[in-house]
């Protein structure tokens, strides 16, 4: 399993400090060629700003702002938790308007895909849960972002369909997004089911 991003030693930071967090489920790299063809597309119809290659995911759990030290006890926690099995296509395009975002992910047909990631979601969340975090009150909607900042008009359907892609996952990892002086740059704090973990 690989996530294609450097590694963060939290012990390294103040264990005060407040770091934006997510437990996010990595693609491989035909997987991740797949999803930069379609940001190129989506870019031409949407402008914005394209996700690094490096950068797609599918998020699990969003933490937001959590102190270094929350997350250490975390990513001490994380190698043993279960990874299923899912089998799930990249079939349709779609947008998130109030954050003006695009993204791509699996259509309604897919029961059981749902249904797994559903269930992951939530066996996710009852461990954070253990450890402190409270789980948001936001759905659910499994997908990988293409685009932010996007130009997407209001009261229009951009449900569009795309030549289907299998996920196939490459890596489960707690994310860290460091600010930079351009952009903020994803790192890798701990992975789930390998036994690595860099805090």
């Amino acid at each position: 399993m690989t996530i294609p991003l450097p590694a963060l030693d939290l012990h390294q930071l103040g264990p005060e400090q407040s770091l934006r967090a997510f437990i996010g489920w990595w693609p491989d790299a035909q997987t991740r060629l797949y999803l930069a063809e379609q940001a190129i597309d989506a870019h031409a119809l949407y402008g914005g700003r394209m996700m690094q290659p490096d950068h797609f995911h599918l998020t699990l759990a969003f933490l937001d702002g959590s102190s270094v030290s929350a997350l250490q006890t975390l990513a001490a926690s994380m190698a043993g938790w279960p990874v299923p099995e899912i089998q799930l296509d990249l079939t349709l395009r779609d947008v998130f308007e109030k954050p003006q975002v695009v993204w791509a992910g699996p259509d309604e047909s897919q029961e059981q895909a749902l249904t797994l990631l559903e269930q992951w979601h939530e066996d996710i969340w009852v461990r954070l849960t253990t450890l402190g975090w409270t789980q948001p009150p936001r759905r659910f909607r499994p997908h990988v972002s293409l685009l932010r900042h996007a130009r997407i008009a209001a009261d229009q359907s951009h449900r569009h369909a795309l030549p289907p892609q299998a996920f196939i996952g490459d890596g489960v990892g707690l994310i860290v997004s460091v600010p930079g002086e351009l952009r903020s740059q994803y790192h890798v704090a701990a992975t789930v089911g390998s036994g690595r973990t860099t805090s």
